[in-house]
C-alpha cells in the first residue's frame, strides 16, 4: 500500500516473560514451534501490501536482527520495499537509548518522512489481520489517528488502554489501564497517524528540550482531546504474550479451535533457517510413543508420551518420558523416566533421569512474579540442567543454567539463580 510506512516495536524485554526474555527481546521469543512472536506482525505487513518498515529494536537485539535479516522471509526485499531495524545510536552527548515508544518513534520519524502515513503495530501479538481496511478507513474518514481496539469482558478490558466514543464513532476520550472502564473496548496497539500530525504531536511534546516516551501516555491523549482520531473494532482472535501466563495460554488456545487460533489458515512466515526449520528432517513418532494432541515440529523425536503440548524443532523426548500440557523450545532433551507437567523450557535445556518438573493443585504464586505467574507453569532458563531426580514445583522459575542438582527438591513458587559464586545445587 503506497504512502505507509510501518514501526514495529520490537526492542524491549518485560520482567513478566521471566527467564524467557533475559537473554532476547520479547518480540524474539518462538511461538508455537516454529514461529516467533514477531512472525505476526511481520505476515500482516506483508500480506497487506506495506512496502517499508522499520524494527524497533533494543533489548538485546542480536537473535531478532538475525531472525529478521532484511525482510527476505515475507517478501520484503527489492525494488521499493525495505525492512530496516533501527537500534539505538550514538549521539552528540552518549548513546541515546530509547525511553519508551514515542521516544522509539521519534528518534526514527526520518525513516518515514515521504510517507502520508505512519502504521504502528507491536511485535509480540498474537494475531491475523489485514491492516488495509484500517488504513482505508483512516484516508476516508480524515482522522489525525485510527486506532485497532477489540471488545473485552471488564475483568480483562482494565489490562490495556480504553476509549470512550461519540455516537459518530469518533473517540472523546483515552485512558491507559482504567480503574473504572470507558468501554469494552481495548487497544491493540496499532495505531495509523497521518505523518505530519505525528510529527507536529512529537515536536510539540519535545518543546523546552523534553524527552517523549511512550505513545499511549503522551501522544494518543493530546490527539484524542483535539478531536479527530478514530477507531476500527476488529473481531478476531487476539492475544498478548506480556506475561509467562498469557504466553503460556496462548499455546494452550492451539488446542480449541473454536477460539480462533487457526495457525494453519493464517498462513504465518517465519525465517525457516533462524527457527531450525532449515535442513531438520520430519519429526520421528516411535513405535512404543504416545501423542495426543500435540504440535511437533520438524526435527522432533518423540519416543515417549507428549499430551496437549508443543515442541519445536529438534526437542528429544525418550522412552519412558512423559510430556504433558508443557511447551518446549528448540532442542530441549527429555530424559527416559523424566515427567513434565505444565513446563516452559527454553531452548536446550536438559531434563535428566527420573526427574520431575511442574505442575500441583495449589501451588502459590511466583515469589518474583507475583500475578505474572499463577497458572502453575514452570519456566526454565535456557540450557539449564534438571538433575537425576529432581523435584521442582509448579510456578517455580529456574535463571541459571546450572540449574538444579540431582535429587534436589525445589518447592513451589521459587525463583532460582545463582547466589554469589555458588549455584543452586550448593546452595540447598
Amino acid at each position: 500500500m503506497k504512502g505507509v510506512t510501518a514501526f514495529v516495536l520490537a526492542g524491549g524485554r518485560v520482567e513478566e516473560l521471566g527467564v524467557l526474555t533475559l537473554r532476547r527481546a520479547k518480540s524474539a521469543l518462538p511461538f508455537a514451534g516454529s514461529y516467533r512472536t514477531i512472525d505476526f506482525a511481520m505476515s500482516n505487513l506483508a500480506r497487506s501490501g506495506i512496502e517499508r518498515v522499520g524494527v524497533l529494536s533494543q533489548y538485546r537485539p542480536t537473535s531478532l536482527m538475525d531472525h529478521v535479516g532484511q525482510g527476505e522471509s515475507w517478501g520484503l526485499i527489492g525494488r521499493g520495499r525495505e525492512v530496516r531495524m533501527l537500534p539505538p545510536y550514538q549521539g552528540e552527548s552518549g548513546v541515546d537509548w530509547y525511553r519508551g515508544t514515542a521516544d522509539a518513534v521519534y528518534q526514527n520519524l526520518s525513516f518515514a518522512q515521504d510517507s502520508e502515513d505512519v502504521l504502528i503495530v507491536s511485535g509480540d501479538h498474537v494475531y491475523n489481520m489485514d491492516y488495509r481496511p484500517l488504513l482505508e478507513e483512516h484516508r476516508q474518514s480524515g482522522a489525525d489517528l485510527t486506532m485497532a481496539f477489540k471488545p473485552f469482558s471488564p475483568e480483562v478490558v482494565v489490562n490495556y488502554g480504553n476509549i470512550a466514543l461519540d455516537d459518530s464513532g469518533r473517540a472523546v476520550s483515552y485512558v491507559e489501564k482504567p480503574e473504572k472502564p470507558l468501554s469494552e473496548l481495548g487497544s491493540l496497539t496499532i495505531y495509523v497517524f497521518k505523518h505530519s500530525v505525528l510529527k507536529r504531536e512529537i515536536e510539540r511534546g519535545m518543546a523546552g528540550g523534553r524527552r517523549l516516551t511512550h505513545m499511549h501516555g503522551e501522544i494518543i491523549p493530546s490527539i484524542v482531546k483535539k478531536g479527530n482520531a478514530r477507531v476500527h473494532v476488529f473481531q478476531g482472535y487476539w492475544a498478548y504474550t506480556r506475561t509467562l501466563d498469557d504466553y503460556y495460554r496462548a499455546h494452550m488456545e492451539l488446542f480449541d479451535p473454536g477460539l480462533g487460533l487457526a495457525l494453519d489458515d493464517w498462513g504465518v512466515q517465519t525465517n525457516p533457517e533462524s527457527s531450525g526449520l532449515g535442513d531438520a528432517p520430519p519429526a520421528v513418532i516411535g513405535d512404543k510413543a504416545v501423542v495426543d494432541t500435540a504440535r511437533l515440529s520438524a526435527g522432533c523425536e518423540v519416543r515417549g508420551t507428549v499430551i496437549r503440548s508443543v515442541l519445536s524443532p529438534g526437542v528429544l523426548v525418550e522412552e519412558g518420558a512423559v510430556v504433558k500440557d508443557s511447551v518446549l523450545l528448540h532442542g530441549t532433551c527429555v530424559r527416559r523416566g523424566a515427567k513434565l507437567e505444565r513446563v516452559v523450557s527454553d531452548k536446550l535445556v536438559l531434563f535428566e533421569e527420573g526427574c520431575h518438573v511442574g505442575h500441583c493443585e495449589e501451588a502459590r504464586t511466583n515469589e518474583k512474579a507475583g500475578d505474572g505467574q499463577t497458572c502453575g507453569v514452570t519456566a526454565i532458563a535456557g540450557e539449564a540442567v534438571i538433575g537425576r531426580d529432581a523435584r521442582v514445583g509448579a510456578n517455580v522459575q529456574i535463571a541459571t543454567v546450572s540449574g538444579v542438582g540431582a535429587g534436589v527438591v525445589v518447592p513451589d513458587g521459587r525463583y532460582v539463580e545463582v547466589r554469589g559464586d555458588k549455584p543452586w545445587r550448593r546452595v540447598l
